[in-house]
């Protein structure tokens, strides 16, 4: 009776280790130095975790500084030459960069990316840069961004100058509305001036000595913000980008307003007309400047659509389905006719 016990006992015995055997092998085989294409990189598993820790933030749907998203292939990949890292923009020119204000992620940023990083990026992108068309790089939660992230870099220690010049841009978004409506109020008074003089003395030009001041101040609280969000320094030239527009706009504005405020004060104690007169019609220009100004940084802040969309809840369209004509596509009509759709504006963004 106990032989035939043992005997099954042995058996199963066998069955399992032949079992651990081949699932062993099997184990083995799958996990292999290179993929069945003969690739070192995988790209969800060693690529999209670096992008998505270290570029996503400033360059996704919601917020593509210049232009350039890393979620979506398209894009990131037209700075690309696959099979050739050394000519591909996304490397050489920004991730490998020596100019600060053209490195990617910024220094603000902790850039530049780890030794370990860079070399992952390289090898993909001489592998020919592969993109699977299933995989897409998606924000994820603080924590799992935390356990994603690559090993800290450490940052120079900043001097006392440096950190107070950092922590005042940070007041850029609060202190910018102060220019723009005192600037436009004293305009406003110029204009009621013609039909009642006595408004159109002391207001405008306290507004305008306060809001030149204010201008001066917001627009080097916004060249430091620039700099710690990554948007680069004042040696940063880039005719194509709105944010280089934008801060010499602001420069303008704040110039041409300590102009005047000059010309205003020696006109008061001269008691010039013709300065009087000048200072006066440079306020209404200026307004109109900052005024523009203002609205280009309510655009990059909120979005293009963001005015549009105020007008459409005023009037009452918003949510509208809306005709509009499409380009034809040669390779899906043949016929010549042109195809109608009906978009639904969202209610919500």
């Amino acid at each position: 009776m106990s032989i035939f016990m043992r005997f099954p006992f042995r058996l199963v015995l066998a069955a399992c280790s032949v079992a651990i055997l081949v699932v062993g092998s099997l184990g083995a085989q799958e996990r292999t130095a290179v993929d069945e294409e003969g690739r070192i990189v995988n790209f969800q598993r060693d690529i999209v975790p670096i992008l998505r820790a270290r570029c996503l933030e400033c360059h996704n749907e919601d917020e593509a500084k210049g232009d350039f998203r890393v979620d979506d292939a398209e894009t990131f990949l037209s700075y690309v030459e696959p099979e050739d890292a050394e000519y591909s923009t996304v490397l050489a020119d920004y991730m490998l960069s020596d100019d600060p204000d053209m490195l990617m992620p910024p220094p603000s940023k902790g850039g530049p990316m780890s030794p370990h990083e860079l070399s992952m990026i390289r090898v993909w992108i001489d592998e020919g840069a592969h993109w699977p068309e299933d995989v897409a790089i998606v924000e994820v939660s603080a924590e799992e961004s935390e356990q994603a992230a690559a090993e800290p870099v450490a940052e120079a220690p900043k001097s006392l100058v440096d950190r107070v010049w950092a922590f005042q841009g940070f007041l850029h978004p609060a202190t910018v509305h102060f220019p723009i409506a005192l600037l436009l109020f004293g305009a406003l008074f110029v204009v009621l001036g013609w039909k009642w003089p006595s408004l159109g003395q002391q207001i405008p030009l306290a507004c305008l000595l306060l809001g030149s001041l204010m201008a001066i101040a917001s627009t080097a609280m916004g060249w430091s913000f620039a700099i710690e969000k990554g948007y680069g320094s004042w040696t940063k030239v880039d005719m194509d980008s709105e944010v280089f527009w934008h801060r010499w706009s602001g420069v303008i504005v704040a110039v041409t307003s300590g102009v005047l405020a000059i010309i205003a004060l020696r006109g008061l104690a001269s008691k010039n007309s013709k300065l009087e007169r000048t200072w006066k019609i440079g306020l209404l220009v200026v307004a109109g400047m900052v005024g523009a100004v203002g609205h280009q940084g309510g655009e990059m802040t909120y979005g293009k659509d963001f005015y549009p969309k105020a007008f459409r809840i005023l009037l009452g369209t918003e949510g509208e389905p809306v005709e509009e004509q499409l380009a034809e596509d040669p390779a899906a009509s043949a016929d010549g006719e042109v195809v109608t759709a009906t978009v639904t504006t969202a209610s919500s963004n």
